[in-house]
């Protein structure tokens, strides 16, 4: 850790909110999309997704979610091995769960 007059540490809590206001947005986001695309493809009903509009629209938006999560996750903790660390977690599970949707789209 840097002493608090040190270069870098006057941004660090700015950096750190308006990272995890990003992240939980587009978390918030590719959660929505995960659903949207489970909902269309789990449904028994034919006439809730006729078309697969559903599943199509929201695997492409999923993707690209998934990836501003994973990108701006690990500034919200301090530099060292703990965002390594946090890093890791988020894009794993990102990638396993993300996993979800282009399977349910490549089975449709």
């Amino acid at each position: 850790m840097r002493p608090e007059g040190a270069t870098g540490t006057r941004w660090r809590k700015p950096v750190a909110a308006s990272a995890l206001l990003i992240a939980c947005a587009a978390g918030l986001f590719w959660l929505r999309c995960v659903y949207i695309v489970l909902h269309s493809r789990l449904s028994a009903d034919p006439l809730t997704d006729p078309h697969g509009y559903e599943l199509l629209i929201g695997t492409v938006l999923a993707l690209p979610a998934a990836a501003v999560v994973a990108a701006a996750a690990p500034f919200v903790v301090e530099p060292g091995s703990s965002r390594i660390r946090l890093a890791k977690i988020v894009a794993t599970l990102l990638v396993v769960l993300t996993a979800l949707p282009v399977v349910a789209l490549l089975t449709a």
